[in-house]
């Protein structure tokens, strides 16, 4: 049996870490494989022609990221970073995030999914999501 001691000083360091991960947005969470899961910031905005999301990803590249509209009307969002091959030496200090991301929005109905648009740069997914245009009333002539 494996006795180990908690000291009250790690875990006050552990809430001050998770807080400070919280505050800047480096949340992580483990998967059901162990591997960590990364919750990046994201903002949506509504405009009256679409919808505007912003996720924060630092260290994505395009091809690390893959969005999809699924046919349940539901925007995913996926990727990895993966950790660089280890270097000679010992690691001193580390503050990037490497991991999995997997995000799921349920789109309004009144999100055309072919007038999607997506672009990554320095850091920033901004996926655009049009609206559908409203059906307007019109009058038919009797001929």
């Amino acid at each position: 049996m494996l006795i180990t001691r908690k000291s009250p000083f790690h875990a006050e360091l552990s809430w001050l870490q998770d807080e400070m991960n919280r505050v800047f947005g480096l949340e992580t969470r483990a998967n059901q494989s162990g591997q960590q899961t990364l919750e990046p910031n994201v903002s949506i905005w509504e405009q009256d022609s679409g919808f505007i999301l912003e996720m924060e990803l630092p260290g994505f590249a395009q091809e690390d990221v893959a969005i999809e509209i699924l046919p349940t009307g539901v925007l995913s969002v996926e990727g990895e970073r993966s950790a660089p091959e280890s270097r000679d030496g010992s690691l001193v200090s580390g503050y990037q995030r490497y991991g999995k991301i997997k995000k799921e929005y349920k789109l309004p109905t009144t999100v055309d999914s072919d007038t999607v648009d997506a672009k990554l740069i320095n850091g920033l997914l901004t996926i655009t999501l049009g609206k559908k245009v409203k059906a307007k009333a019109r009058k038919i002539d009797l001929a």
